[in-house]
């Protein structure tokens, strides 16, 4: 082992490499995700919704015949096929980037699950303490093996 560790015997390339692959795979993705698009419709396709993570609603589609629906369940049904686009396009960012990152480390997975990042932050804490702890009792035992 060198004087720096296992640093000493760190591939510098084989990093640099990684980094770049990886570098080109997040460019990747985020191209793709602007090509997104997410698309919800009524079941006999009279309306139909498309939205995209840029730019949210993008297209409406409203045939004629689905102006003869009440006024208010016009707007209902709008309402929900909007929702229903954009969970469409949600669903595929994510899964985009389970591709791209592997589904531990897909960021929007771990945003939405908010209970889970609590659970790891908790135990990084945890581990934290346990180190702390054992680090100061082994300065305790030193300073007394001194006589400080």
């Amino acid at each position: 082992m060198s004087e720096f560790g296992d640093l000493g015997n760190l591939d510098i390339q084989r990093l640099i490499r990684i980094s770049e692959e990886h570098s080109a795979k997040v460019q990747e993705m985020q191209e793709r995700s602007a090509e997104l698009r997410g698309v919800a419709e009524t079941k006999d396709r009279r309306i139909r919704v498309t939205c995209t993570i840029a730019d949210g609603v993008t297209d409406i589609h409203i045939d004629p015949r689905a102006m003869r629906m009440p006024a208010d369940k016009f707007a209902e049904t709008l309402k929900e096929l909007i929702h229903e686009a954009n969970a469409d396009v949600r669903n595929q960012l994510n899964d985009l980037m389970d591709e791209t990152y592997g589904k531990d480390a897909n960021p929007m997975a771990l945003m939405q699950d908010q209970e889970a990042v609590q659970e790891r932050l908790q135990a990084a804490a945890a581990v934290f303490d346990r180190t702390l702890d054992d680090a100061m009792a082994d300065l305790e035992r030193i300073a007394k093996q001194l006589g400080l």
